[in-house]
């Protein structure tokens, strides 16, 4: 593989150090992207949802481990795009309209049409980022973005994402590779937004250590040794929208424009999917695999295990426009998806394929309240009217309040749900060399309700959740799918306040949870994150964030993983618990000028103490040891 070396780096930032007076002077005195660059998303494949998108903000610029980003207490195999859960439980993704229960463990490094990023720039934008970390690890990320308007109606934009790691221990390679190409176009009531989307992960599978003689980084044994795992996920997606609405005229310059006023708007979706998971070992040169898989049902020198999902999905929107809401305090939005899915599973393994073609259709309804002086209501339900998941619903609501006095203003959010859902498919049905299984699941049926406290100058935030859960499906002590027939309740409390005393920064957040039956879902009952960082300037032309984060949990009950069912699974183990360690980083995040930033970190500075034996947060993987990284960004505006 290869990797910059030190000496290019420094080769590579005296360049940009010499031309950053001149990229300066391009920019003007603007420090972010305010007046540069729009950046959204398209919820649903139809709501314009406005992203945070700050390229010169230096807060927690080392955190480029996308787990980290999502959950304060990420349970991973050790090296970075291996499968993932997250250990709070209500940061674990949405389980409703659930497809291809394989991408679960990697949604957070996956690019799909709703979370794709679209641009609208005044001048072309780019900005590239590379991380790296020792020899040993070989560990290497790369986040490229270009976007750039063609006119101002039209932007293309595209963002390429890569990373690849050895890891610390044998048989655990890591590579993604992961595209979004977008563009959109808007022109008086018409508008089109078009995507791309690649992911492609190239797992090696250890299928854990032999943890008997600790963890030497020379001493453990993977369970497997010549297996792999490739996921593959690629869609297309297209969305037109044409505004219904008369035009007002505009005054600018002397001239008089007409500007569209958008009361009602009728827009159509088209997208196609392909999502691919093959599961190979080679057994013949793996002395411990007739060891690790319980069965073999087909083969005993190797496996070749494959499943894919081809779908192609219509959807037709109706909905309202900011005339229309500004004008009657409410607006709506009315959503008809049909969906066409081709699903190849296999019998009698690789001599018999099996295809399942069905047609789903859905109905998806929202009307929710704008502007209101103290109180808005947003009212939404989904259902399935026929296909594999027909009967399936859903109904949510939310209240938000807003409160003032003297001194600051502050927000409550109530919201509670009602959800009635069917496994994924292959938690049904799958043939495999290791696993076969015809399940017939009860609908999994889930009671929702939260509570939040937000007041955000004082940078506090609270807030309650709960959950009751019947027909709950977990992976059991064989790696196969059950459904525990009884409720469940999970309960959880959150804070965090953010603390900031001249130039020294406090980062809080701390979390409470309780299951009612931690033979099915455990959870450590109390998870924190803590940061403090000190800021330091030199003049008009270096910045500097010094600091350290924790993070912590109380013991728990640790998951399992088992490659060759692609899933977390539980066994009730309190003999070996994970937990009860503090995870410490040591950072430094500089910022040159205004288009260069760069952070240096160690992590997990405690395993210096620890004597070969390190913790862990899924059972027989091994948590990284210390780790050193460093990485770079430039962004140009040109």
């Amino acid at each position: 593989m290869y990797q910059l070396k030190p000496t290019s780096y420094f080769l590579i930032l005296l360049i940009f150090f010499l031309s950053s007076k001149q990229s300066a002077v391009a920019q003007h005195d603007a420090d972010s992207l305010t007046n540069i660059l729009l950046t959204f998303n398209l919820k649903d494949n139809f709501k314009i949802v406005n992203t945070a998108f700050n390229d010169s903000s230096l807060s927690f610029f080392h955190k480029t481990e996308p787990i980290y980003n999502k959950s304060i207490l990420p349970a991973d195999l050790g090296n970075i795009g291996s499968a993932y859960i997250s250990e709070i439980f209500f940061k674990r993704p949405d389980f409703y309209n659930r497809q291809f229960s394989f991408n679960f463990p990697y949604y957070t490094y996956l690019k799909n049409s709703e979370n794709v990023i679209y641009y609208n720039t005044r001048r072309p934008y780019t900005s590239i980022m590379h991380t790296m970390s020792s020899k040993v690890l070989d560990l290497q990320t790369i986040d490229f973005i270009h976007t750039q308007n063609i006119n101002p109606d039209w932007n293309f934009g595209i963002r390429y994402n890569f990373s690849s790691s050895l890891g610390q221990y044998l048989s655990e390679k890591k590579g993604i590779n992961s595209v979004g190409i977008t563009t959109n176009y808007t022109k008086n009531k018409y508008s089109l937004y078009a995507s791309y989307i690649f992911n492609k992960f190239n797992l090696e599978n250890s299928g854990g250590y032999n943890d008997s003689l600790g963890f030497d980084v020379k001493v453990p044994e993977p369970f497997l040794k010549n297996s792999n795992t490739i996921l593959y996920n690629q869609e297309i997606s297209v969305t037109q929208k044409y505004n219904f609405g008369k035009f007002k005229n505009l005054s600018y310059r002397d001239t008089i424009i007409k500007v569209p006023e958008p009361k009602i708007s009728l827009s159509h979706n088209l997208l196609l999917s392909r999502r691919y998971r093959l599961y190979e070992d080679k057994k013949g040169e793996n002395e411990n695999a007739n060891t690790f898989y319980l069965y073999n049902y087909y083969q005993n020198s190797f496996s070749y295990d494959s499943v894919a999902v081809q779908s192609l999905s219509n959807k037709i929107r109706l909905g309202s426009e900011d005339v229309f809401e500004q004008k009657n305090k409410f607006g709506f939005s009315l959503i008809l998806d049909n969906n066409w899915y081709k699903l190849y599973n296999f019998k009698d393994y690789i001599f018999l394929q099996n295809t399942t073609v069905f047609i789903e259709n859905q109905i998806k309804g929202n009307v929710y309240t704008i502007n209101n002086k103290y109180i808005n209501v947003n009212l939404s339900g989904n259902y399935y009217f026929s296909g594999y998941r027909k009967n399936d619903f859903r109904v949510s609501t939310n209240f938000s309040e807003k409160l003032f006095n003297n001194k600051y203003s502050s927000v409550i959010r109530l919201n509670a749900g009602y959800t009635e859902m069917k496994p994924d498919y292959f938690e049904n049905t799958l043939y495999s060399n290791h696993y076969i299984w015809e399940n017939d699941f009860l609908p999994v049926k889930r009671i929702e309700g939260a509570f939040s406290y937000e007041m955000d100058k004082i940078a506090l935030n609270f807030r309650l959740n709960s959950a009751i859960i019947k027909n709950y499906i977990y992976y059991d002590i064989s790696s196969s799918p059950a459904q525990y027939d009884s409720s469940i309740t999970i309960i959880s409390a959150s804070i965090e306040k953010k603390i900031k005393l001249k130039r020294i920064i406090f980062e809080n957040k701390i979390v409470w949870q309780q299951s009612s039956n931690d033979n099915i879902i455990s959870l450590p009952e109390i998870a924190a994150y803590h940061s403090t960082y000190f800021i330091l300037h030199y003049q008009n032309s270096l910045l500097i964030h010094l600091g350290y984060d924790i993070y912590y949990s109380t013991s728990y009950k640790a998951y399992n993983y088992n490659p060759a069912a692609g899933q977390f699974y539980f066994i009730n183990n309190t003999k070996k618990l994970a937990g009860n360690y503090p995870y410490i980083t040591i950072f430094a995040n500089l910022k040159i000028k205004k288009n260069v930033l760069l952070f240096f970190k160690f992590s997990n500075m405690l395993s210096l103490l620890q004597n070969d034996v390190l913790p862990f947060y899924v059972n027989h993987y091994p948590t990284k040891g210390l780790m050193f990284k460093f990485g770079v960004k430039w962004t140009f505006k040109n």
